[in-house]
């Protein structure tokens, strides 16, 4: 039983028991000393209530010692109300303190994780594909419901309203890989871009957009990739319906937490042995089990489907695709952290 669930019970004994004193205090002054049921009422409460009155009535031998019980229990009961509102003042206090420390000492040890801004459908769907990943991030809400909800998730949340520089900080942007804002209005899309890349310039930031006039804008003021998510709903659904097999291994490389197969990206380091040679020569798919999709130029131009004689150069954004444990090999060795 949690402690929510406890209280309740305490409460409901609470007033039971305090029905029950009263009831059998007055039902005693009515049959010991035959006074009516207001007065007998009366006696009970200004007895129990301690406050000093004199009696209804003279009471006789048998109504006085009656009267001292009801006095001893009184007191009884007293005691238990002010122990039990005092533990649930304190204990909640201590809790909010408590809860609110920790909270602050693990947003202080983060670093280079990311930051989901809003905790709707689309952030709720975002939190679950990142903690299939196992990587660190925080959750911003402002809104009650949803950031109990995200609690209940057993996600780090943080309750504060991400257009604000304040909650930003808390949530350790000055720290952070990547920003996912996720909220319901573009006006706070903005806000929210703007006060993050005050705070770190360098951030990676990926916007969620409401609007089809939205995604200029938000690029316009800092956002690297803006997504509009009913956009790709209606092209999944085309997809689906216009080529079903080519949508199903789609679904099959975006499944991060089930599929052997996935997409990755890297930038090819000065220091990495393919740097300077053709895709044939230093990675080949049959060597390495890794396909080049695409190669992004430091320039801005792209190179889709490469083919084999194509020369890969340090800068250069490969998109790959393969298997995990061959991808993390290739990435190994594009990033010069092994050799081939």
């Amino acid at each position: 039983m949690d402690k929510t669930k406890n209280r309740k019970v305490n409460l409901a004994g609470l007033a039971v028991l305090i029905l029950v004193m009263v009831s059998v205090g007055t039902l005693g002054f009515m049959l010991i000393e035959g006074w009516n049921f207001l007065d007998a009422f009366y006696m009970v409460v200004i007895t129990l209530a301690t406050v000093g009155f004199r009696e209804v009535h003279e009471l006789s031998p048998s109504g006085t010692i009656f009267t001292i019980l009801l006095i001893v229990f009184g007191l009884v009961t007293l005691y238990y109300v002010l122990r039990l509102l005092g533990e649930y003042v304190i204990e909640d206090k201590l809790e909010e303190n408590l809860e609110s420390r920790k909270l602050e000492k693990t947003l202080k040890n983060l670093s280079d994780h990311y930051i989901i801004a809003g905790f709707g459908r689309v952030g709720r769907q975002i939190a679950l594909e990142l903690a299939k990943e196992g990587v660190s991030f925080v959750v911003i809400e402002k809104n009650l419901e949803s950031f109990e909800r995200c609690k209940r998730a057993g996600y780090l949340c943080l309750m504060g309203d991400s257009t604000e520089e304040e909650t930003l900080k808390r949530a350790g942007t000055m720290d952070a890989k990547t920003i996912i804002v996720a909220l319901g209005r573009d006006s706070d899309a903005v806000l929210t871009i703007i006060t993050a890349k005050s705070l770190n310039n360098d951030i990676f930031i990926v916007a969620r957009a409401n609007q089809g006039s939205s995604p200029a804008k938000l690029s316009k003021i800092g956002a690297n990739r803006v997504v509009l998510p009913h956009q790709i709903g209606a092209f999944r659904m085309a997809n689906f319906a216009l080529n079903p097999t080519v949508a199903d291994f789609l679904d099959d490389v975006q499944d991060l937490a089930n599929s052997e197969v996935e997409i990755d990206d890297v930038i090819v380091a000065e220091s990495s042995v393919v740097a300077g040679h053709s895709i044939a020569d230093r990675l080949s798919n049959r060597t390495y089990g890794a396909t080049v999709l695409a190669i992004h130029k430091p320039d801005g131009n792209a190179i889709i489907n490469p083919v084999g004689d194509a020369i890969i150069e340090a800068g250069d954004r490969l998109i790959l695709l393969g298997t995990k444990s061959k991808l993390a090999r290739v990435v190994q060795i594009l990033e010069g952290k092994v050799n081939a």
